[in-house]
C-alpha cells in the first residue's frame, strides 16, 4: 500500500476527529385528517474545516470541509 499518490487506487485513509459545530433547520407539518399528519424537514449542519494528512512523510495534505444537508419526510398517526 502506497501513501505517495492520492489517486493510485490503493491508498486508504481513516481518521477520527471530534468536532463541534452548528445546525440550522426548518420544517412544516400538516394534518390532513384528524389522525394523520405529514411533515417535511430540512437540516444543515456545519462542523468546520480540518486538514488531514494520511501520509507519514507530510507529502499530502487534504483540506476537508465537514458539512451535511438532510431532507426528511414523515407520516404520523395519532391514536
Amino acid at each position: 500500500m502506497s501513501s505517495k499518490c492520492p489517486n493510485d487506487g490503493v491508498t486508504t485513509d481513516s481518521s477520527s476527529h471530534t468536532k463541534a459545530g452548528w445546525t440550522l433547520g426548518a420544517g412544516v407539518e400538516y394534518a390532513f385528517t384528524q389522525n394523520w399528519t405529514t411533515r417535511v424537514e430540512y437540516r444543515y449542519s456545519d462542523f468546520g474545516k480540518f486538514t488531514d494528512n494520511p501520509a507519514t512523510d507530510g507529502t499530502f495534505l487534504y483540506p476537508t470541509d465537514v458539512t451535511t444537508q438532510a431532507v426528511r419526510v414523515g407520516f404520523s398517526y395519532k391514536f
